[in-house]
């Protein structure tokens, strides 16, 4: 049976899900991993385990914003994919987020192949791309970027431009720039 535990209460597994983490994100789209763990300022953020019973299969980020509910990262570990996971859990990450608009962030379709399927996979659980492009800032310090191209897909068409614009700004003033000068905090300590 799939449940969901908060990090903090499931410890014991750091390791597996610090690996999890490394290995399924980019270093340019992923944060210090016990920096991300802690994340002291913000109540309204969740780092939740994914477990089968009791071995842990993947990961999860979910934010309950004023405005929208953000999914910021999805894992299932390499071992387990295949077998329907992504599936169970999307469907109860989408049901515990319902009480208001979904926001994740995508890698553009045409990056690759995988983007492309990734995007496709979500658009079946009714995800809907955005038409604007999304400039996501680098988070990999060891990058000559100061941003990267992103899309974003949410749970019902946005309206328009503006409407995007603003999602885009909220994520960097409540999830990016506070995590940005945590960050500075953490190098020069």
């Amino acid at each position: 049976m799939i449940k969901f535990i908060e990090m903090k209460e499931d410890l014991k597994n750091k390791d597996f899900y610090k690996d999890l983490y490394n290995d399924a994100f980019p270093p340019e789209e992923r944060w210090n991993f016990d920096m991300t763990l802690e994340n002291k300022h913000n109540d309204n953020y969740k780092f939740y385990g994914i477990l089968d019973d009791d071995t842990p299969i993947g990961l999860t980020m979910l934010w309950d914003l004023d405005d929208f509910n953000y999914g910021e990262y999805l894992a299932i570990d390499k071992k387990f994919r295949g077998n329907k996971y992504g599936t169970e859990v999307l469907t109860k990450i989408l049901k515990i987020l319902s009480d208001k608009l979904i926001v994740i962030e995508v890698e553009p379709y045409d990056l690759n192949e995988i983007a492309k399927k990734r995007i496709e996979w979500y658009q079946r659980f009714g995800l809907i791309l955005s038409d604007y492009d999304y400039n996501m800032p680098c988070i990999d310090e060891n990058k000559n970027i100061s941003s990267i191209k992103m899309k974003i897909m949410t749970s019902r068409k946005i309206q328009n431009k503006e409407e995007h614009d603003n999602i885009a700004k909220i994520l960097y003033n409540r999830i990016y720039k506070p995590r940005l000068d945590e960050l500075d905090k953490w190098k020069y300590n």
